[in-house]
């Protein structure tokens, strides 16, 4: 009886399954440990050339997105500036909408699912109402330049007009 041919249940199949666990344990530790925290997809903690790979994989998404749904939608206020990447939200909302697009249509599954309409459905149309609504890229729409999104009040500090008001 060769190797192949072992019983897994035996004393020497047993030992080459520990064999093989022993041998892959290892890089297994390793794919952990070189891993990002938060994902591969946290853009706060990817080193650089991570980070690289990921902007081009969401240029590419995007490029595509604006040429199959965007541009063919009849309210162009859906339509994304050329800016978009310098928008904070558009970026983790365009990211995660990739994301999802991917797992829906993983190639690797061969059974049929909802999940190509759960995409549309769940994902691809709040998305892009979020992003209308509130990414900031109304100001940047229809012009050739970034207009950087409307900041807000600024933050609170205790200033000393505030300390004389308020004793």
């Amino acid at each position: 009886m060769s190797e192949d041919e072992l019983d897994p249940m035996s004393i020497e199949g047993l030992d080459a399954r520990l064999v093989n666990v022993e041998t892959i344990l290892p890089d297994l530790f390793d794919m952990y440990e070189l891993r990002a925290a938060g994902g591969p997809y946290y853009w706060a903690t990817l080193p650089h050339d991570q980070a690289v790979k990921l902007w081009e994989e969401l240029g590419k998404f995007v490029t595509w997105l604006d040429g199959r749904y965007l541009t063919n939608l009849s309210d162009p206020s859906y339509r994304l500036p050329a800016c978009w990447y310098r928008h904070p939200i558009a970026i983790e909302e365009l990211t995660a909408l990739m994301v999802a697009h991917r797992a829906a249509y993983d190639t690797r599954s061969a059974k049929a699912s909802s999940a190509l309409v759960d995409w549309h459905q769940r994902a691809l149309w709040p998305t892009l109402d979020s992003l209308k609504l509130h990414a900031g890229l109304a100001g940047c729409r229809d012009r050739d330049d970034h207009r950087e999104p409307h900041a807000g009040p600024a933050a609170f500090k205790v200033t000393e007009d505030y300390l004389r008001y308020v004793t």
